[in-house]
């Protein structure tokens, strides 16, 4: 007798299909075609809508399946918050976002040539194709969740700004790339208005609702096409009317969520005998049971944001959500404040927004990221009080490290290490602890906690040396470097950096972190060397140029240091933008060196080297008091650290401030 070989379960579920789900992708054949052909005809396109419409699933099971590979150069699906082995410290200085995507277009490739790319250098650099006519094939690139972009608090805006820069001026350079943008409604605006994007945008806009009746129909029966399976008629409308909350027939039916959808038609399917295959009325009221399927999987994702944010506490977040969200059976918008909404930190109302529980809310006051409601009506009666609290942790290592590099990016660093550490606890595998080490070590850099930083470095370079991981411990070794310049060990650091350089002796960012660490110790003859070298390799490097034109105006060569920033435009990050204004100043520029040195102080009011380049173009411009104030501020600052070469231009300058404040 021969062995029943079982059906794969033909639906997702509540993640997002991915490219190989294709075969079981229904319900969305006109919007995938509509959304294919604005990606080919526009060069940008916004595709838009709540969370949990399915732009993920549209994209790469809808979409991406449409396009000839001999007609179009498709990169793979990129994100702007990428998780990486890499430690960021061993990076040199670099966009986080354009890094992330970079990452993800092209995973194959040197992470510290990634991050001295911009997204124009990277196109320049990635070989054209030709179709069998010798025409140019379009190059066709997706940015899905870009709402990564915006989320991530006040002091990422710089990045914010650089990016978009990036962007525009990447497809201003190339009229043969499109560029397919995914959002969520909420935060699309900030893409609609930008007016560095308006002129490629045209009518590349898509807003992605909930399935249609029919479309939800075909979503249902569709994956069951090809196997043993299949639904009577009456059973599949049956299941679409109680996902849409009623039997109705009419055309005013509700549009039906296709999360919900998933979540249903995936408890059937677990739930029926082994001996059905021809699904009738009777197993969908037995088996499906819309309300009951819908409730435990809302019990189940309270538990898990419960479980991340606090401790497992799963009555205290419901009764939260119900008392303040919902109002007579019935769903109700309440006022997200600036780090608090309704008593809770606004972390938890950003996991509850990607779990689907809640969205923001577009029609209260017209500023769409201030108000949130439950994620649709039913969940005010789906939020149960009697649902008892789930306390068991099933989460894996791999997702305990993805939550954690989720709570980084978030600059909640006591959550991060928290999970971090339970990923440690729960995983066998060496590998696994080497790249959770790393991300620790990046914990404590941000935090400012360079020894433990140090330590955390040491264990994973440690365990990637038992692996004949040669590279990933050279930048080990660059990111312990980089940990003692900020504790001003600098000859320890080049001791680090040249044995990190006989591992990977022509790693970009190892040789850049060499140039600083000569310059944070006073040698720059030998930082500028350094970089000279790097760029007769790669004359683009933005963080060679970044850093040579900072060496080259402490030696007063201000034409030469202004040539190297001149190949950086625009400049977003704060520290740089402030030396730019102080070049600009010593050429007798002032109103351009202001405008620069608001915009630095703007973001970065507290920085040292922010303070004592503003002092230092103010004492250009003759403003002796602001000079004063400025460097006074700048030396209680000392944060971050100051190359030793600026450490005593401020000393030089307090102390004569303080003999003649005339």
């Amino acid at each position: 007798m021969t062995e029943q070989v079982p059906t794969p379960e033909p639906y997702v579920g509540p993640r997002a299909f991915l490219r190989q789900d294709s075969g079981k992708y229904f319900g969305r054949e006109r919007e995938a075609h509509e959304v294919c052909d604005l990606w080919r005809s526009n060069q940008l396109t916004v595709l838009y809508g709540p969370s949990g419409a399915g732009k993920t699933s549209l994209i790469n099971a809808g979409v991406l399946p449409l396009l000839d590979p001999s007609q179009n150069d498709v990169l793979p699906v990129g994100r702007v918050a990428h998780t990486s082995t890499t430690p960021s410290t061993a990076l040199p200085e670099h966009n986080p976002h354009t890094y992330a995507l970079l990452s993800s277009w092209s995973p194959g490739e040197t992470p510290s040539m990634l991050a001295g790319l911009t997204l124009k250098r990277f196109f320049n650099r990635r070989p054209p194709r030709q179709d069998p006519y010798g025409d140019p094939v379009l190059r066709l690139a997706a940015i899905d969740q870009a709402e990564e972009l915006f989320l991530e608090g006040r002091d990422r805006t710089p990045y914010h700004d650089w990016f978009v820069d990036q962007l525009a001026d990447a497809l201003g350079a190339d009229l043969d790339l499109r560029v397919l943008i995914s959002i969520r409604d909420d935060q699309v605006g900030a893409i609609l208005r930008d007016h560095r994007l308006r002129e490629v945008m045209t009518k590349g806009r898509f807003a992605l609702g909930a399935l249609e009746p029919s479309a939800a129909t075909r979503a249902v029966v569709g994956p069951l096409t090809g196997t043993a399976y299949s639904f009577a008629d009456a059973a599949a409308q049956r299941l679409v009317d109680d996902l849409s909350g009623g039997r109705s027939t009419e055309p005013e039916s509700k549009a039906i969520e296709p999360l919900q959808l998933q979540v249903v038609c995936t408890a059937l399917w677990r739930s029926l005998p082994q001996d059905v295959t021809h699904i009738t009325t009777d197993h969908v009221v037995r088996y499906a049971d819309v309300r009951r399927s819908l409730e435990t999987y809302v019990d189940r994702t309270i538990a898990e944001v419960a479980l991340e944010h606090f401790d497992g506490e799963t009555s205290h977040l419901r009764d939260w959500l119900r008392d303040n969200f919902v109002a007579d059976s019935r769903r109700i918008p309440v006022y997200r404040g600036e780090t608090l909404t309704a008593g809770l930190p606004n972390e938890v109302v950003a996991a509850l927004v990607t779990h689907h529980i809640l969205t923001p809310r577009s029609d209260v006051t017209g500023d769409t990221a201030q108000w949130y409601e439950l994620g649709h009506e039913g969940l005010a009666r789906l939020i149960r009080a009697d649902a008892g609290d789930v306390t068991v942790d099933r989460r894996t290592p791999q997702q305990l490290l993805c939550l954690a590099q989720h709570a980084l990016r978030a600059g909640d660093f006591a959550r991060a290490r928290r999970n971090a550490r339970l990923a440690l606890d729960r995983t066998d595998s060496s590998r696994l602890r080497a790249e959770t080490e790393s991300f620790l070590g990046d914990v404590a850099f941000a935090d400012a906690r360079y020894a433990t930083a140090i330590d955390h470095y040491q264990e994973a370079a440690g365990l990637f040396e038992v692996h004949g991981r040669k590279e990933t411990v050279g930048r080990m070794l660059a990111a312990i470097s980089r940990s003692r310049r900020a504790l001003g060990e600098t000859q320890q650091a080049i001791n680090h950096l040249r044995s990190a350089i006989d591992r990977v002796p022509h790693d970009q960012g190892v040789r850049i972190e060499l140039a600083l660490t000569y310059w944070y110790r006073g040698h720059v003859n030998s930082a500028r060397e350094t970089l000279d070298g790097v760029l007769d390799g790669d004359p683009l490097s933005w963080p060679a140029l970044r850093a040579r034109a900072e060496i080259l105006l402490h030696l007063g060569l201000q034409d030469e240091a202004l040539r190297d920033f001149a190949q950086i435009m625009p400049i977003r990050e704060p520290w740089a933008q402030a030396a730019h204004a102080y070049a600009l100043a010593k050429k007798g520029k002032h109103h351009l060196a202001q405008r620069e040195i608001t915009a630095a102080l703007a973001t970065s009011p507290e920085q040292s080297p922010v303070l004592l380049y503003a002092a230092l173009a103010a004492k250009e411009a003759g403003d002796s008091g602001i000079c004063e104030r400025l460097a006074g501020s700048a030396f209680t600052a000392r944060n971050p650290l100051l190359p030793l070469p600026l450490a005593e231009v401020l000393n030089q300058l307090v102390e004569k401030e303080m003999k003649d404040p005339s």
